[in-house]
């Protein structure tokens, strides 16, 4: 006796529901365990991600504004990497074509200014430092834009 064509190939609605909710389960836990395994990966170093930050920080109107009372002054702790100490350094060209510091600040492990800062490790101490640098408009006076570099130096303690 031939089966009835109505029945073959489908399943119970209750088991497709089921076999959906189990897929959509399965992927949540999957996907959070990437995240949780891959979250902290990145291809930047402190230094390239600080450097973002503080550019994003000083920065007025795509400049940045060194006779401006505030200058680095602006750089919030949050900007900086944690637990590493940074040095920032502005530099600009001068009317006879020289590099001039016109900004410097050092931040401690902690994001706040240093009171007396001791500048960054000397080269051959046997501290590692990254460092990164971006040319960078800078204002010297109202209406005199230059050329200059804002350079990021960080270390761990």
């Amino acid at each position: 006796m031939p089966r009835s064509r109505s029945s073959r190939g489908q399943t119970e609605p209750v088991a497709a529901l089921v076999a959906v909710v189990v897929m959509v389960i399965a992927l949540g836990l999957y996907s959070g365990f990437l995240t949780d395994v891959l979250g902290d990966r990145t291809d930047r170093s402190p230094e390239a991600s600080a450097i973002d930050r503080i550019w994003a920080d000083v920065s007025h109107g795509g400049t940045v504004a060194v006779h401006r009372p505030t200058g680095l002054d602006d750089v919030e702790p949050d900007s900086l990497p944690q637990g590493r100490n940074v040095h920032v350094e502005i530099t600009a060209v001068t009317d006879g074509g020289d590099r001039e510091v016109i900004a410097t600040e050092q931040f401690g492990t902690d994001g706040t200014p240093v009171a007396d800062p001791e500048g960054p490790p000397a080269d051959g101490s046997g501290i590692e430092t990254g460092v990164a640098e971006r040319p960078v408009p800078v204002e010297v006076a109202p209406g005199d834009v230059r050329g200059g570099t804002l350079r990021v130096e960080v270390w761990a303690p």
